[in-house]
């Protein structure tokens, strides 16, 4: 599951993107309005609020449970042991977690009888996919790219495709404020560096893209990439935003004041945590680096609003640790 972690934003080219929208007044009563999305595909129009939902990505998930919408499908996570994220604000049972996020049937979805299919995140979507999923139900997907807008405006667009942009700011707000309350707690975040990475057999990719959602959300901390790899050129071989380092030049890796790195494998975990060169790391011996699971990675990765307390508790005793004044 980890690997894949990296390897869904890998299917993607990643370009600065906001939301666009067209609304019209709403209509009274709770259940008819208009409103007409640009996306990568064209538009559409949403004319009521939905009953029954199906989301193709994780962050689809997470926003439309936090809004209280009705989900009667949704993407499966990759290990059978976590059925969904830990941060979801519903349970959801097996019956409605039965779809692949790379490559969901549409035999499945349409079974649902979804009136709103939201694809903001969904990794595998192109043209054909949108086509075939919008012969089923209104389809939002994202607007340019994928992961291309910050998460605020990801939530902010279903918001308004549900009739509900209200409840979506609501969201946003409150992952504002926890994020807020952690810079107010620990002020010593402010202009420390981290890097955040994964082992994976004799590469380490770490993610230092700019555009990237995990740079945009430790950025909102106060935190930056360190210096001496700001203005390194990445590439999208590993995945799009990354540089790919060797266990020879692991010393790159003590220019931060904190890591957080995950794993392919218990086997990389191993061997990472093993090797000489890193155990001799300041940012190791002095306590700052931080093993994350791959669902802390996954979010991180690519984080929305709903999950933002949830991760930075899974943070937080690096966070504590460099943070503190």
């Amino acid at each position: 599951m980890l690997k894949r972690s990296f390897a869904l934003v890998a299917l993607v080219v990643l370009t600065l993107a906001g939301c666009a929208s067209n609304p019209e007044p709403a209509a009274e009563g709770d259940a008819a309005f208009s409103v007409t999305m640009k996306h990568a595909f064209g538009e559409t129009t949403f004319t009521k609020k939905p009953q029954r939902v199906v989301a193709l990505g994780y962050n689809d998930v997470a926003v439309a449970t936090g809004l209280g919408l009705n989900v009667v499908g949704a993407v499966k996570g990759y290990d059978p042991a976590v059925p969904q994220a830990p941060y979801l604000t519903a349970q959801l049972g097996p019956d409605v977690l039965a779809l692949d996020m790379l490559a969901p049937s549409f035999e499945k979805v349409a079974a649902y009888r979804p009136d709103v299919i939201l694809a903001v995140s969904m990794p595998s979507l192109d043209a054909p996919t949108y086509e075939k999923l919008s012969q089923i139900a209104p389809t939002l997907p994202f607007e340019t790219s994928l992961y291309s807008a910050p998460m605020q405006d990801d939530a902010l667009r279903i918001g308004r495709a549900v009739g509900d942009e209200a409840g979506a700011q609501r969201l946003v707000d409150a992952a504002a404020a926890e994020v807020a309350k952690v810079k107010s707690e620990l002020p010593g975040l402010a202009g420390k560096s981290y890097l955040f990475g994964q082992a994976r057999g004799e590469v380490l990719p770490l993610v230092i893209g700019k555009e990237s959602q995990s740079t945009r959300f430790m950025n909102s901390l106060g935190m930056k990439i360190p210096d001496a790899l700001a203005n390194v050129e990445t590439s999208a071989q590993l995945a799009p935003g990354t540089i790919g380092l060797s266990y020879e030049r692991v010393e790159t890796l003590d220019t931060a004041d904190a890591l957080f790195m995950t794993f392919v494998s218990p086997a990389d975990k191993t061997t990472f945590e093993g090797n000489s060169l890193v155990q001799r790391l300041k940012v190791v011996t002095e306590g700052r680096y931080q093993g994350v699971t791959s669902e802390t990675a996954n979010m991180l990765q690519a984080p929305n609003v709903v999950g933002v307390k949830w991760l930075l508790d899974q943070l937080r005793p690096t966070l504590t640790r460099i943070g503190q004044v």
